[in-house]
């Protein structure tokens, strides 16, 4: 699957990066460990008693290699849409493993219908020759455990592959679908209320289908998890519908049009004491701009103060606690307002500088920020 940033955002929160890719972060997320010990758990048990001649640790190192390469099989399908995506014009952010699978991070959506089809089918292409790959290496080894090993990545990628092209959001053929649409029609919007509609019906099936196993077979295991899966996916083609709608009705509203004047300032070389008790408390503004004269040192926040003892806060200046310019996080004049949100909620920030180079140029205050969009969202509905 492949994701734009925003709509990933306070779901990966608890990774580990292992590594960079083609500059592309690839990470895992604690949840991972779970679908990892569980496959490692069954598949081990299952070639034990499938193979009796096996030995115990004949069983555990053909499911622990299998295992890797299953996940660095999901790490190449993720790889295929990032490369193309890269190649289209559209930054990567990461790659995560999580309990579900992959997901590749797309700082953006795509721009047209051609580069949605090309990032979204190139996913299942690479799980395709995968399969064929691991099958043709399963036909020519000759140590069992290998075989097995080869055999089983074999299915399991074409299983994958088959899976993500189904029609419906967030699977890679919900994109391809949406793609199909949005090109036959001319409208995005068209072509993304299908490719959601195809995800309800996705999630609703596999519900079902849960459901069934659970009461009818009574594989309690088996479908729980279905329908545990069923809810994220629901759940993402939900999310993704309110986001697509919410950039739909921000479109063309700009930094520059939700921007504050003037811009709160404080002098560097104020005590902490004094700007908590002259400024922030009296102001209610939890963050200011550290100016001296016409230049800007910084930004500094009331949770920099987290960092002092209460009782030295008047042994320190304001400038002790700043962030520098330079590592301050802004947006431009012309970022859009979707980009503002998601800049904010990514560094969970309360407020961001506008910014020009080294001049700042504006403050957006999250508050007032969300006023200020739904009162555009009303308009243009």
């Amino acid at each position: 699957m492949d994701h734009s940033q925003h709509e990933r955002r306070g779901m990966f929160r608890s990774v580990m990066a292992l590594g960079h890719i083609q500059g592309i972060r690839i990470e895992i997320h604690a949840s991972w460990l779970i679908i990892f010990a569980l496959l490692m758990i069954t598949m081990t048990t299952g070639l034990r008693n499938e193979y009796a001649a096996w030995s115990f640790n004949q069983a555990f190192l053909t499911a622990l290699l299998t295992s890797v390469a299953f996940f660095a099989s999901i790490v190449a399908h993720e790889l295929g849409h990032s490369l193309v995506a890269i190649r289209r014009g559209v930054p990567v952010n990461a790659i995560t493993l999580f309990i579900f699978g992959g997901v590749a991070q797309l700082d953006k959506d795509s721009e047209s219908a051609v580069d949605e089809f090309w990032i979204a089918i190139a996913g299942p292409a690479v799980s395709f020759g995968l399969a064929i790959g691991f099958a043709l290496l399963s036909g020519l080894a000759v140590y069992e455990p290998l075989t097995v090993g080869l055999g089983w990545l074999s299915v399991i990628n074409l299983m994958v592959a088959v899976f993500n092209l189904i029609p419906g959001f967030p699977l890679d053929g919900g994109r391809v679908f949406r793609a199909l649409v949005w090109k036959a029609t001319g409208d995005a919007a068209k072509g993304n209320r299908a490719a959601v509609a195809g995800g309800r019906v996705v999630a609703y099936g596999l519900f079902a289908l849960g459901l069934w196993r659970l009461l009818v077979e009574g594989n309690m295991v088996g479908g729980i998890w279905i329908m545990l899966l069923a809810w994220f996916l629901l759940n993402l083609a939900e999310g993704h519908d309110r986001t697509f709608n919410l950039q739909h009705q921000l479109s063309g509203i700009r930094a520059r049009d939700l921007a504050d004047h003037p811009i709160p300032h404080v002098a560097p070389s104020m005590t902490v004491d004094d700007w908590v008790h002259n400024r922030v408390l009296p102001e209610s503004q939890r963050a200011y701009m550290v100016c001296d004269g016409d230049r800007t040192l910084g930004l500094v926040s009331l949770s920099d103060t987290t960092a002092v003892d209460r009782e030295r806060w008047p042994d320190f200046q304001v400038a002790d606690l700043m962030t520098p310019i330079e590592k301050v996080v802004r947006v431009t004049p012309e970022s859009e307002a979707t980009e503002v949100l998601a800049t904010m909620t990514e560094n969970n920030l309360n407020q961001i500088p506008v910014m020009e180079a080294e001049r700042v140029v504006g403050w957006i205050d999250r508050e007032r920020l969300l006023r200020t969009v739904n009162l555009h969202m009303e308009l243009k509905a």
